[in-house]
């Protein structure tokens, strides 16, 4: 071998030894900003954002406009859909639609399979709603399961964790529409994809929560004895679940027409009301006719149910739209495809990259949404080297972000609060049905990747 084929190599060598060791920084950066220095996700994103754009050579003149174009380009495409999921929840909290189909549920299935119970309807209302509202609104119910089953809540409190798969992997929570909105795939095949991919989740965190239904908790007394909640929600169960399986049926519904009808005015017509953003408008509004009784004679409804969805769902926008301008800054210095071809030169199968980043981000910092986030925007400009497809890669950072939830998350410390479990408690029952769960899932979409079907 001659002397230039040897400066040639070492100059890749370099070169591939440098993109790996700047993400490195810039992931570490992030993750010591979020998880031990509890910087808000915007400002350590901001930031991570900036040197990453730094340290891969960009010119510092540019450095303004490729952030704001990549965080304008995904702010289009995301930020309305994130609102009227993050309304649509709210409105669902605020009638009571969540209790309704709490309630309905444990009827159905019956005390004895009242985790089963338990575990559908946090897997349906964690669609459209924050897992941290479903553990608010249906604690305090399953405080009183337990005391008349004898049900331990730590075990109520495990499975209620299903909320997060399905926030995880099922749009409109921002987690996934960012994650899809980066990877450019449509929310027509994100919606029944993740649903599958969910079932494995939901069936792993149940029989998970059922070991634990034996173990000793003090019961939180401030939920007990109150009047039953049940007797004050008069809505059908109809009513209380329309508002969520119409819109996912309506994006679902274009995707199906637009490949089965193309071209006809039926398909038109869907491609209008299955939009993410009109079917969700139609979502918000079923829900506000359907559950609230003379609701143009209210200001809550008019007005503050609004305000406080645009502040709820202000931070998830700006997570995701920072996300696009990690990833612009990531295209536009070809660091995806040298970490790519590092990753194809070591024969790792393509499918592990998303699904690992996305442990270790949501491991560490606690936010599935930002894992899934981040790892959509480290992940997409290299799918195509890694050969790896956009569904994927989608259902594989979404599954690893679910595991797991510990001491630096919001939600595992709301949980076990109002459920009455101590740390060690808590990580047993909220940590350990998240690792469950989400391990679950990854294994599903590894199956679905390695027999070819995705």
């Amino acid at each position: 071998m001659c002397i230039e084929d040897l400066h040639t190599e070492k100059e890749i060598f370099m070169s591939s030894t440098y993109v790996v060791i700047v993400l490195c920084i810039v992931v570490a950066l992030l993750i010591l900003m979020v998880g031990k220095l509890k910087f808000h996700a915007i400002l350590a994103l901001l930031i991570a954002t900036i040197t990453l754009g730094i340290l891969v050579g960009t010119p510092l003149e540019k450095i303004p406009s490729t952030l704001n174009s990549g965080f304008g380009s995904t702010c289009t495409s995301v930020a309305l859909v994130i609102f009227l999921g993050s309304l649509l929840g709210l409105i669902l909290s605020e009638t009571g639609a969540i209790v309704k189909l709490t309630t309905s549920l444990v009827d159905f299935c019956g005390k004895k399979r009242v985790l089963w119970a338990i575990g559908t309807s946090a897997c349906i209302l964690g669609i459209p709603v924050f897992p941290d509202t479903v553990s608010l609104l249906t604690i305090p119910l399953c405080t009183n399961l337990a005391q008349q089953t004898g049900i331990s809540m730590m075990a109520f409190a495990a499975v209620i964790q299903v909320s997060i798969v399905t926030s995880s992997l099922v749009p409109p929570t921002p987690g996934p529409v960012a994650g899809a909105a980066t990877l450019g795939l449509s929310l027509g095949e994100a919606i029944p994809w993740g649903i599958l991919v969910s079932i494995p989740g939901l069936i792993a965190t149940v029989l998970y929560a059922s070991t634990l239904k034996n173990e000793h908790v003090e019961l939180n007394a401030s939920f007990l004895n109150q009047e039953d909640t049940k007797d004050k929600i008069t809505m059908s169960l109809i009513r209380a679940i329309l508002p969520i399986i119409v819109p996912v049926l309506l994006i679902v519904g274009q995707t199906v027409t637009g490949v089965l009808l193309p071209g006809t005015i039926f398909a038109s017509v869907m491609n209008f009301i299955g939009a993410p953003l009109s079917a969700l408008i139609i979502g918000c509004f079923l829900a506000v006719f359907l559950q609230v009784k003379e609701w143009w004679k209210r200001e809550d409804v008019r007005n503050d149910w609004i305000s406080k969805a645009v502040i709820d769902c202000a931070g998830p926008v700006f997570i995701t739209a920072l996300g696009g301008s990690l990833a612009a800054f990531i295209k536009s210095a070809g660091v995806a495809e040298t970490l790519a071809n590092l990753v194809v030169s070591a024969h790792i199968p393509g499918i592990f990259v998303p699904m690992l980043i996305g442990i270790l981000i949501r491991i560490v910092t606690g936010s599935n949404t930002l894992a899934v986030t981040t790892s959509a925007a480290l992940c997409q400009p290299m799918l195509e080297t890694l050969g790896v497809s956009t569904l994927a890669a989608y259902l594989a950072m979404c599954s690893g972000g679910i595991a797991f939830s510990h001491a630096n998350s919001s939600g595992f410390w709301l949980t076990c609060s109002l459920s009455n479990l101590d740390f060690k408690q808590g990580l047993r029952s909220v940590g350990g049905s998240t690792l469950i769960g989400g391990l679950a899932c990854c294994a599903m979409t590894l199956v679905l990747y390695f027999t070819g079907i995705i």
